[in-house]
């Protein structure tokens, strides 16, 4: 083969492996240059490669196109079936108990006349007072002459019987406490006592 014969053979394939490296170096540089529309135009590529077949047919006639073209493409596959649900969490823990106040009044035997019963600052009192103007005297009942006292009481009542004042505590579990005192001098000495809870 003489020069002239090998020095066109080599210009002609030169220029074929031309093309394609031109073509490839375009793909590549595609990105940089893109329009500002080219995630929506990819997006209905995408769309597009999930609802025809592998030839541009419906895909009641071929199926949508498999996950691994999708990622090929660059698409993500169709959202999968969900899940069975899972196992139910462990319970948290409880958060701290609210402030509990409350009062409860009854009339005393003397018109005018009345005992309280007030829960307030975690504690306890048994009030009363001779007149419906006059000025109350309170009875601490969380102190050491009535032990037992539930720390976690949220309600309280008063009732009068028999010369006896009695004041009854529900606590936040539910539980109900009582202890009295003496009429009307409010002499409070007998510790609180579990009653049948409701």
């Amino acid at each position: 083969m003489n020069a002239v014969l090998k020095t066109a053979r080599r210009m002609r394939l030169a220029s074929l492996l031309a093309v394609p490296v031109a073509l490839s170096l375009a793909t590549v540089a595609a990105p940089a240059v893109a329009s500002p529309n080219a995630v929506a135009v990819q997006a209905a590529d995408c769309s597009s490669l999930r609802t025809l077949g592998t030839k541009g047919k419906a895909a009641k006639a071929k199926p949508a196109r498999s996950a691994r073209q999708l990622a090929a493409a660059g698409c993500t596959g169709p959202r999968g079936s969900q899940g069975p649900r899972g196992p139910k969490g462990d319970r948290g823990p409880a958060g701290p108990a609210g402030p509990c106040i409350d009062l409860a009044v009854v009339a005393g035997v003397a018109t005018g006349s009345e005992y309280s019963a007030a829960l307030t600052r975690g504690k306890a009192f048994v009030g009363y007072r001779p007149s419906s103007t006059g000025a109350y005297i309170w009875r601490d009942l969380t102190g050491s002459t009535t032990p037992g006292y539930p720390r976690n009481a949220c309600g309280v009542a008063v009732k009068l019987d028999s010369g006896r004042v009695y004041v009854k505590v529900l606590t936040t579990a539910g539980d109900v406490y009582e202890t009295s005192c003496s009429a009307p001098a409010l002499a409070c000495t007998l510790g609180w006592a579990a009653v049948v809870r409701p």
